[in-house]
């Protein structure tokens, strides 16, 4: 068991590192990957995206990872980093 929570966890800092650089070069941040918190609120007081930012994400999620978010699924996960995060690893268990 504790090698599957072990490569869960790696898995889940590589999705999370993909993410992170996925908004980098998607949405043009001048930031440092390490600058990101994963629970940082991606719109309003957060990173204070808009809603053209929020198509990019989507498009991002689509070419990097394959994921598609449905119109139920995006504002769950686009609310944070973490979020996306989840989505992705959701949709990769579902394809496994």
């Amino acid at each position: 068991m504790q090698r599957e929570l072990r490569d869960r966890i790696a898995r889940r800092e590589s999705v999370l590192k993909r993410v992170v650089e996925m908004l980098i070069t998607s949405l043009q941040v001048d930031r440092a990957s390490a600058e990101f918190d994963p629970d940082t609120p991606l719109f309003g007081t957060g990173l204070a995206l808009d809603s053209v930012d929020a198509v990019e994400i989507v498009v991002a999620l689509e070419s990097t990872f394959g994921v598609s978010l449905d119109e139920d699924e995006a504002p769950v996960a686009l609310r944070t980093i973490n979020t996306l995060v989840d989505a992705v690893m959701a949709e990769s268990a579902g394809a496994a």
